[in-house]
């Protein structure tokens, strides 16, 4: 019986494979990077240690490169531009940059969603043991003023979350993804708060410091307070999590793995570095770079990523048809176009499909074939430019103006549009 028992697990085993690694997001408000601060800030970073990093308040993509260069180890590479935009409205740009360990996670998409007043960036991540994905949102809302009542300012942060809720409201309920950064909400009454945690329709945000009332000023809320280093009495910064991260399987929120590095509880209306702090008992210089490299203390929450599946199958692959949206865009002179292609079984294994994909313009005018050919599933990417042009349309023959770019494969079909600037 004992044999026929171990028999059984073998059999068990030798068909399922389990994997699960522990990843950490981390999101930092930089405080206007470069900033001279670069060692501060390697001493921080070094501590958390975070797999995945969303930092806003950078300034153009100098200070991106220079970020990467000086304050993060060689383990980490960056989106290859800054998330830096205006929207149709003309306002200013999001400010942000990721970071991420490309020996751990893999880079598959990035983009900007038009938002106001600051557009709202998208990572879309890819594990590369478990093949699990996770969307990454990074947001810098329209701050307060201190010279008005604020509530223009507080429709702006409504406004753009409600950007952000139409893009989360689109996903199934298995998506994994999450929102961090510098939202500049000071209570679980705002409007914007609330639209984040609306559950009355799908795409909705989990709190897991969520705390009612009014946040800045309030001694009751001396844990979940982010701002400031030199004088922490409010709450700014977050991660904020979908459903799907709570549930098991698949990506899955550590409970408690939430942190606010520095604030220990016991230094509200206090400079992080008054007294003994616990977070920093052994260095208190750690303290000292904290508040010299921002006015705000950086976050962080760890995730697991579980993979239990049958060996040889293709539940990694893709498993719909998704066309994203270009990036940069607007454009000039080039832009990026990805889309992801299923697993297809016949009775010989693994087809290829026919993909083709091509650009119009308004009035319908084939305008460049980008792809004609029979490809692999999984996830691709081209490139957009008048390089794509045929013979006798380059150079000056694309006007400024919206495009159109559409995917064909088999019965898909799905189409998008891009603007050209010049």
């Amino acid at each position: 019986m004992k044999k026929l028992f171990f028999f059984f697990l073998l059999i068990v085993f030798s068909t399922v494979s389990l994997t699960q690694e522990r990843v950490r997001v981390m999101s930092y408000n930089l405080h206007n990077y470069p900033n001279n601060q670069d060692a501060d800030f390697k001493k921080i970073i070094n501590q958390i240690n975070p797999d995945a990093l969303v930092v806003v308040e950078m300034i153009q993509q100098v200070g991106v490169n220079q970020f990467l260069s000086n304050a993060l180890s060689q383990d980490f590479t960056s989106v290859p531009v800054q998330i830096k935009g205006t929207n149709s409205a003309g306002n200013d740009g999001n400010d942000c940059a990721f970071y991420y360990k490309s020996s751990v996670l893999t880079l598959i998409e990035y983009n900007a969603i038009s938002a106001r007043t600051r557009v709202i960036s998208k990572f879309k991540m890819v594990h590369n043991t478990t093949k699990d994905t996770l969307i990454i949102f990074g947001v810098h809302l329209k701050a307060n003023s201190f010279t008005s009542d604020n509530i223009e300012n507080a429709q702006k942060r409504a406004d753009a979350v409600q950007s952000l809720r139409n893009e989360t409201n689109l996903y199934n309920s298995r998506t994994n993804f999450l929102v961090c950064g510098d939202f500049n909400i000071f209570s679980s009454n705002e409007a914007a708060f609330q639209k984040l945690i609306d559950q009355t329709s799908s795409g909705y945000f989990i709190d897991m410091f969520y705390a009612s009332g009014d946040w800045s000023g309030d001694p009751k809320f001396n844990t979940i307070c982010t701002y400031s280093t030199s004088n922490l009495n409010t709450r700014l910064d977050m991660i904020l999590i979908y459903q799907a991260l709570k549930d098991p399987g698949g990506i899955d929120y550590v409970d408690g793995s939430f942190k606010i590095f520095g604030n220990d509880g016991a230094h509200f209306n206090q400079a992080v570095t008054t007294g003994t702090n616990t977070w920093f008992l052994n260095d208190p210089s750690i303290g000292v770079s904290l508040k010299n490299a921002s006015d705000h203390l950086p976050i962080y929450a760890d995730f697991i990523f579980n993979s239990t599946t049958d060996v040889g199958s293709s539940q990694n692959f893709p498993v719909q048809f998704e066309l994203m949206q270009n990036y940069p865009n607007p454009f000039n002179p080039e832009t990026t176009i990805q889309y992801t292609i299923p697993s297809v079984e016949t009775r010989r294994g693994e087809s290829l499909q026919h993909v083709v994909l091509k650009v119009y313009d308004l009035l319908g005018r084939e305008v460049a074939v980008l792809v004609n050919e029979f490809q692999e599933h999984g996830t691709h990417n081209t490139r957009f430019s008048n390089r794509n042009m045929p013979a006798g349309r380059q150079g000056s023959q694309l006007s400024s103006g919206v495009y159109y770019y559409q995917l064909k494969v088999g019965n898909f079909v799905q189409t998008k549009k891009m603007v050209l600037t010049k």
